[in-house]
């Protein structure tokens, strides 16, 4: 890729002059399609410093499956939200918009310039847009939902969501968001549904420019299963063991997220290797899919670089 890369044309270094101050870059686009390693090579002629705006990418535990940025790139490069947020936290969007604002503060005293790099939409999203103004739950209302939902079960815990909320339940049923919801309906007295009515809060106040970097399909496909089977070579089914031994709630982000999911039912047992191989890929390309149909439609690029 590397001898294919012209920073100067891509990023219109001739004529943009990014401020420290007033712009921030984002480099967005599908799993595997070459983000990072465009935007260090961005970072290398700008001054600028690398934001992780990818979901998975947060967690402490998941170095290898999340392909956070090698200590080498990261001693090139200052880099910010890879690897800080523990497997057992439920990290929502909203925490990590909050760490973001703090950490763009922290980057504008430094004067380099912030580059965001990612494929998480929704983190995109709230970034441009900003988040609806979902109070942020006191920790005994949390209490009493889990009780709540140990108390009388899953089944029946959805359905009084269902009664509080019936529109956002219905796309939302796992046991976190039914958790969240109930909790929200507790201490407000209002639904989800009512919260995101609201105006958005929280969007990042500065001059935003969009690159999105994409590529052919199948190629991304192709990319994404050599780079899985790279990361087994290198370990990746024993940091999914180190999480399997923490004992981690199977219903968290983590537990759930790309290649972790299905390598948690090889170690249970439940299934074998070469089939957990196989669904980690094809979710994975499912992802990827996902990802292209989010970013063609909700996603307006300064720029598109298509890389072959």
């Amino acid at each position: 890729m590397s001898s294919l890369l012209n920073v100067d044309v891509f990023f219109d270094l001739s004529d943009n002059q990014y401020d420290y101050e007033k712009d921030l870059i984002i480099i967005a686009g599908p799993t595997c399609v070459g983000k990072s390693f465009i935007a260090m090579e961005l970072a290398k002629k700008i001054n600028g410093v690398l934001i992780n705006a990818d979901s998975v990418q947060v967690y402490e535990d998941l170095k290898l499956l999340s392909a956070r940025p090698s200590e080498e790139d990261m001693r090139q490069i200052p880099h910010f939200l890879y690897g800080y947020v523990k497997s057992q936290k439920n990290n929502s969007i909203a925490d990590w918009l909050r760490r973001l604002h703090k950490v763009l503060i922290d980057i504008q005293k430094i004067k380099k310039i912030a580059i965001l790099v990612g494929g998480s939409g929704l983190y995109i999203n709230a970034v441009i847009n900003g988040l609806a103004p979902i109070p942020r739950l006191r920790e005994e209302i949390k209490k009493k939902s889990l009780l709540k939902l140990n108390e009388i079960g899953i089944d029946s815990f959805k359905e009084i969501n269902l009664k509080i909320d019936p529109a956002f339940v219905e796309k939302n049923h796992d046991k976190h968001r039914l958790l969240r919801s109930y909790g929200v309906f507790l201490q407000t007295k209002k639904n989800m549904t009512y919260w995101y009515q609201k105006p958005r809060q929280g969007a990042i106040k500065k001059n935003i420019y969009n690159f999105l970097i994409n590529s052919e399909r199948q190629l991304i496909y192709k990319r994404c299963e050599l780079r899985f089977d790279n990361m087994l070579e290198k370990g990746a089914l024993e940091e999914v063991r180190k999480i399997r031994d923490s004992n981690i709630d199977r219903s968290l982000p983590v537990a759930r997220s790309l290649g972790v999911k299905w390598l948690l039912n090889y170690l249970d047992k439940k299934m074998s290797f070469e089939e957990a191989v196989r669904l980690s890929k094809r979710d994975t390309r499912r992802y990827v899919k996902r990802q292209i149909t989010w970013f063609n439609h909700n996603f307006i690029p300064y720029k598109i670089i298509l890389l072959k």
